[in-house]
């Protein structure tokens, strides 16, 4: 029987999608800057790349955040303090909280049996502030995120130190993620169990695979209390 949950945050208790479109129209606004659709799908498609990157180990978390808004700048021809513009994005983004269906719901559930770890590539600062504001941060035991681990999902060493940090085993964690690479290859790489999280049934075209498979986080239910 499992002891512990780590959970992933971003597209698993939170939509990021929704929040980083929030995040970003609030940057362009306070920089005074246009803000159309093509912002945000230029945004994201070089966003979903370098995290892409990161994920493969190409690059680390700090490399994406100082990318993205240098390249934006370049991809759409607009002159702004991009240094500026991540800090702003940054700062507005650990205000978003709009979460994935169900989560509150499965949180409060869980947690009466199971500790709960947030297991997050980004920043401690960022993702704990979210988790104030939306309400779920009394459902967490401790919070592992990548710049305070220094090392970030799939590199074994976020798990080995985050086992380390709360005093667990392997066998005793179920990794609960959306991200075959990131969060599913990092947990069976640790000998940790895993849940995919995959809300609009996509196709696995890798050889990773997870031990379970859910559509809606409700269906952790089933696994946790067969």
């Amino acid at each position: 029987m499992y002891k512990a949950i780590f959970l992933d945050i971003d597209d698993t208790v939170f939509n990021f999608k929704k929040c980083s479109e929030s995040a970003l129209k609030e940057t362009f606004s306070t920089l005074n800057l246009k803000y159309n659709k093509l912002v945000f799908d230029s945004f994201s498609a070089i966003d979903e790349r370098l995290w892409k990157q990161q994920k493969e180990e190409m690059l680390s978390v700090a490399d994406v955040l100082n990318i993205r808004f240098k390249e934006l700048s370049e991809t759409l021809g607009m002159d702004y303090d991009s240094n500026l513009a991540k800090e702003h994005f940054g700062n507005f983004l650990g205000e978003q909280f709009i979460m994935e269906p169900g989560i509150e719901e499965v949180l409060e559930k869980i947690s009466v049996d199971y500790k709960i770890y947030a297991a997050s590539n980004g920043v401690l600062t960022m993702q704990e502030n979210r988790l104030d504001l939306s309400g779920l941060k009394r459902y967490f035991t401790d919070l592992y995120v990548s710049d305070d681990i220094g090392s970030a999902k799939p590199n074994i060493g976020f798990f080995t130190e985050s086992m380390k940090r709360a005093d667990l085993e392997p066998s005793d964690i179920l990794m609960i993620g959306d991200s075959l690479v990131s969060d599913i290859a990092g947990a069976r790489n640790a000998g940790i169990d895993s849940v995919w999280y995959n809300p609009y049934g996509l196709e696995n075209e890798t050889d990773i695979e997870a031990d379970y498979e859910i559509k809606e986080l409700h269906e952790l239910a089933d696994i946790l209390n067969p």
